[in-house]
């Protein structure tokens, strides 16, 4: 695959801008080559971070005319018809080119986040775990949707998707997002001691301590122990009370403290 085309189809949201002048570059490299299929599907993919889905089918298709055997055009199409809200018209796409590229990673994930959206949620979590294991460091959220995907499918799926994100965990370590989403699958199965546990972790990585004490509060009140939960507002607002004034006075932090107030009022 063309080293241009690798970077545009992971372009960060920060590199979309100037996309007109990108467009307008492109397409005067066109006038100069106008048999070259290549430049047609660089512009075609500007034209799909530009939402200008017509025009970017237009030069899909002309690149696909210019030379038939540019596989990359099924995959670019693929994400275009994804970020369009037409998952249905995108999976052909994308399993034809995986038939030719079956390792390929963002493909993989493209194909995995199509089939979730067309209700195909166990396929899709057996794409995730290809692309997955390709990865020497995938990123987290490959994780955490996996996980989604096998939580949306039914509780009797809710042990692979805690041990797909403990899996994570290990791979990458305790990373905070992996962790939280750990703790939210504990709760849905009501395994509150499980879910402080996992708690007590980020909190132990963390300076700060009281957002992890108002949430260890909520916890434990979920699990009916209200004696346990109101030592844990309790310390919460003491941890508030002595931060800083700049610290305090942020929305975040106020907002936090009304709520921690709210709790320990309400019991």
């Amino acid at each position: 695959m063309a080293a241009w085309l690798v970077t545009s189809l992971a372009l960060p949201i920060a590199a979309h801008e100037g996309l007109h002048e990108q467009i307008a570059e492109a397409t005067s490299q066109i006038k100069r080559e106008p048999k070259n299929a290549s430049l047609y599907l660089k512009r075609g993919e500007l034209y799909r971070l530009h939402r200008e889905w017509n025009a970017a089918l237009a030069d899909y298709r002309r690149a696909e005319q210019l030379n038939p055997r540019l596989e990359e055009v099924k995959f670019a199409r693929a994400r275009m018809y994804y970020d369009a809200g037409k998952p249905e018209k995108a999976i052909g796409q994308l399993d034809r080119f995986l038939t030719a590229h079956p390792d390929h990673v963002d493909a993989l994930v493209t194909r995995a986040r199509v089939l979730v959206k067309l209700g195909q949620r166990i396929a899709a979590a057996k794409d995730y775990s290809v692309a997955i294991a390709q990865l020497a460091k995938p990123k987290p959220e490959y994780y955490i949707e996996r996980a989604q995907a096998l939580r949306d499918e039914g509780s009797r799926h809710s042990d692979e998707a805690l041990s797909g994100i403990d899996e994570g965990i290990k791979k990458l370590g305790p990373i905070v997002t992996l962790q939280l989403f750990a703790i939210e699958l504990e709760l849905a199965g009501k395994r509150y001691d499980a879910a402080l546990s996992r708690l007590e972790q980020i909190a132990a990585q963390s300076p700060r301590k009281e957002s992890w004490l108002a949430r260890r509060g909520q916890i434990l009140l979920a699990a009916g122990r209200p004696n346990e939960a109101h030592q844990a507002f309790g310390e919460a607002l003491s941890a508030i009370e002595s931060l800083p004034p700049h610290h305090r006075r942020t929305k975040a932090t106020l907002e936090l403290e009304s709520r921690v107030r709210a709790a320990i009022g309400a019991q």
